[in-house]
């Protein structure tokens, strides 16, 4: 399977391959990449097998594309965020609780039991998964760290580090709860609340005193 989209040729095709997408993610939800067959996909979406080879190579090119779609609506959501226009403490607020939101619904809990369901029998899913999703979310606000350095707004560094220290202190167990623990979902208070205290703890193990983060100047 090739880790590029197949290039839509026209406005049709797009759509056609869009509803294909919608469909199989569901059907994989509820049955499982085994458990759903062509047919059933087909049934719903219309087109044929033949539809399916020539958009997505086979089945498993079907599933990666689902997974491809799902992370990229989370990080093209990360990626419009304008943090470099918030105070530091303000943006990684936003961040956070913008991220949290995201991982924290019922259909991103969904995607990722189907997906890590899958990965035992196709490492190469994990792969995909991996590297469409927490890679591109963790470039995202390295990026943010970089350019913070730069401006003297954080202590020199390193970005990448501050990115896994940052992000570990978001998720802490919350998405591991929601895997493990059926319908329980995290209140909004407690969410914001969480975030509040985790973003605080990360800038005070850089020497910044979050009361000061709001400053344009340097305060560690």
């Amino acid at each position: 399977m090739s880790d590029t989209q197949p290039p839509a040729t026209d406005a049709r095709t797009r759509k056609r391959r869009e509803m294909m997408i919608d469909v199989a993610r569901e059907l994989f939800c509820e049955h499982g990449l085994a458990g759903t067959t062509l047919e059933m996909i087909t049934a719903e979406a219309g087109g044929s097998r033949r539809t399916i080879y020539e958009l997505f190579g086979n089945k498993d090119g079907l599933f990666e594309a689902v997974i491809r779609n799902c992370t990229g609506r989370v990080t093209s959501v990360m990626a419009d965020l304008k943090l470099s226009e918030m105070p530091l403490r303000d943006a990684l607020i936003h961040f956070g609780e913008t991220l949290m939101t995201l991982l924290t619904s019922p259909d991103t809990i969904r995607y990722m039991r189907l997906y890590l369901s899958e990965v035992p029998r196709f490492p190469h899913m994990g792969k995909v998964f991996y590297e469409s999703g927490l890679m591109i979310g963790r470039k995202i606000i390295t990026s943010y760290f970089e350019h913070q350095m730069t401006e003297g707004n954080f202590p020199k560094s390193d970005p990448k580090q501050a990115a896994v220290f940052f992000a570990s202190l978001l998720k802490a167990d919350y998405d591991l709860r929601q895997m493990t623990y059926i319908d329980w979902e995290p209140q909004a208070r407690d969410l914001h609340a969480h975030v509040i205290a985790a973003v605080d703890m990360f800038l005070r193990g850089y020497g910044i005193d979050p009361h000061k983060a709001d400053d344009t100047s340097k305060n560690y």
